[in-house]
């Protein structure tokens, strides 16, 4: 990934954290497109701690 990808892919990221930290149902459902959570809002077992 070269460096300009690189600030793009922050740049997007960054506004997409402000878009859903003032909200819990919006940052739920980022972390569901992220992968973090399952559909049902749980934290998927590979992020889970051991």
């Amino acid at each position: 990934m070269s460096e300009k990808e690189i600030k793009e892919l922050t740049k997007k990221i960054a506004k997409r954290q402000k878009e859903v930290k003032n909200s819990k149902e919006a940052a739920t459902q980022y972390l569901i497109e992220l992968g973090v959570f399952t559909k049902n809002g749980n934290l998927k077992k590979a992020f889970k701690q051991a």
